[in-house]
């Protein structure tokens, strides 16, 4: 193992096949380091706290704690949003009957890893959402806010061809919610502004895309339907320039009696001998 030492020492940030996929420099590494080991130290402390408490109690905890982190989501305090819903998942409990467990993740693990992602697009953690809403999407593949802000993290990572169809989904899952409601809805307005936002994504998508495939249709298609991919190389001009020359006998003698201002014929080499 090699010790990197100085400012200028850079860390090579690999997965478990020790491919690099990443750079770090040594005291952002050892911030990151310290902010882990700060959060698992908190995630014991609330684990230790909810060990021996009643499912309903457990459940209450995390419930008011949700609550708290949906208030610093509104104020814009994304960070502590992120941190309070994180320790909520620590209630999490799927050892009860069909029915508890049921509840546990309807009112506790889709909003919060739902709400969890939202926050984490705030961040700039675009890869850890994508992430966070596939597990909000293992528990419900339809949820329109986790389809939602999968596609929208993709988009910021500049991957519209994953994007799309994560919007698109969301988009026909308000549909199919719209259509089971019976009456008014005290969710209708979020998904009104939700299914406006998806929207102008996916139009955004489709320009981009057509864009994208217009410039690829300049690169092979000339105007001149004569013309080839790669004829403007200058070494490709070379040889188009090239004159095709007749160098048969008849043509050589021919340019010899020229030269010589008509002269008498001229027994060329290049003819082939009698036999």
């Amino acid at each position: 193992m090699t010790l990197c030492r100085g400012p200028n020492c850079v860390i090579k940030r690999v997965d478990k096949d020790q491919k690099v996929i990443g750079h770090a420099a040594a005291d952002e590494m050892q911030q990151e380091l310290v902010a882990r080991a700060a959060t698992q130290k908190r995630l014991g402390a609330c684990a230790e706290h909810v060990h021996h408490l009643p499912r309903k109690e457990k459940l209450q905890w995390a419930l008011d704690l949700k609550d708290k982190a949906n208030e610093c989501y509104a104020q814009s305090r994304f960070e502590e949003a992120a941190r309070l819903y994180n320790d909520c998942l620590v209630a999490l409990d799927f050892d009860g009957k069909e029915d508890e467990t049921a509840e546990v993740v309807a009112k506790l693990q889709l909003p919060v890893c739902t709400n969890l992602a939202a926050c984490l697009i705030e961040m700039g953690k675009y890869g850890e959402c994508v992430q966070m809403c596939d597990i909000a999407l293992s528990v419900d593949p339809t949820a329109p806010k986790a389809l939602y802000r999968r596609g929208l993290a993709r988009y910021r990572l500049g991957d519209h061809r994953r994007s799309r169809p994560d919007l698109e989904a969301a988009l026909r899952s308000i549909s199919n919610w719209r259509m089971n409601q019976d009456g008014a809805s005290e969710d209708a307005p979020g998904m009104h502004d939700l299914e406006r936002r998806i929207r102008h994504y996916l139009i955004d998508i489709r320009r981009t895309l057509e864009l994208e495939k217009a410039n690829c249709q300049k690169i092979f298609l000339r105007k001149d339907s004569e013309k080839r991919l790669y004829d403007d190389r200058p070494d490709r001009q070379e040889e188009q320039e090239q004159v095709e020359v007749d160098d048969s006998d008849e043509a050589i003698e021919a340019k010899l009696r020229t030269l010589r201002g008509g002269g008498g014929l001229c027994c060329c080499g290049r003819r082939a001998k009698a036999g």
